[in-house]
């Protein structure tokens, strides 16, 4: 059968000299490995899939198993993404934060909402530590993690600006009225704005995040509390994020 679908290339490997085997998640969830005849040749028709990461209309026959790739159209080309260093090391956080939560067989189309929405986010000049912390936020519960920035979890306090610690013990924020050397313990100082800014993401719908225009230091704040989390909880390794800390 012929298919024609929007995705995103998440993967690639050598098949031949000439040729790769891809995989791509589709907008419907979907990974499909697809054969690419032709894909490290100069003149090959594919060679737009080497540029960067971007959402495609792919056109490709398959019935059962692996597929083979007949064309291939740009639907975004995310050329802040690509043309930046930075802001492309970002992306690649994005996208290995959505690849590693991927099961096979299972359709996962909120994962493919949510990679667009933040590369779009980049791409329009959000800060790009704070696109990550966003995607990361979304993504925990998905890796058996959970963050607890509502309330306090001693007195049941909701006044955020009383926040600013969160416990380990208790796996959630202690407002400033019932910290003391035992409510303490295992516990991290966290601005309030910060987790007042993880709240908002954890809960705002992805569709309706329009920009994340905070500062950069918020931003890396954000970040580094959130990927606090994910070492509490996960354990997780995210070659990204290495890249991103050695520069």
């Amino acid at each position: 059968m012929i298919y024609q679908q929007k995705g995103v290339m998440i993967r690639q490997t050598n098949y031949s000299e000439s040729s790769r085997i891809i995989t791509i998640l589709t907008e419907e969830g979907r990974q499909v490995p697809l054969m690419v005849r032709g894909f490290n040749k100069t003149n090959s028709p594919f060679i737009v899939l080497r540029q960067g990461i971007k959402e495609f209309l792919f056109t490709y026959s398959r019935f059962k198993g692996m597929g083979t790739l007949n064309e291939v159209d740009e639907v975004l080309s995310f050329k802040k993404v690509n043309g930046d260093f930075d802001i492309y090391s970002h992306a690649s956080y994005v996208l290995e934060l959505i690849i590693k939560a991927l099961e096979e067989d299972v359709l996962q189309e909120s994962f493919y909402r949510l990679l667009i929405r933040s590369l779009t986010l980049l791409e329009e000049g959000s800060q790009p530590a704070g696109v990550v912390a966003f995607c990361a936020i979304k993504m925990l519960p998905y890796y058996g993690g959970e963050m607890n920035v509502t309330e306090c979890a001693i007195c049941g306090s909701k006044d955020y600006k009383e926040f600013h610690n969160y416990s380990f013990k208790y796996h959630s924020v202690i407002c400033a009225g019932c910290m003391d050397d035992e409510t303490g313990e295992r516990s991290v100082p966290i601005s309030n704005r910060v987790l007042y800014l993880a709240g908002f993401l954890k809960h705002v719908a992805v569709g309706n995040v329009d920009s994340i225009s905070i500062t950069e230091e918020n931003a890396r704040k954000l970040l580094k509390f959130t990927e606090l989390i994910y070492d509490e909880y996960t354990g997780v390794y995210f070659k990204s994020r290495k890249l991103l800390q050695s520069y």
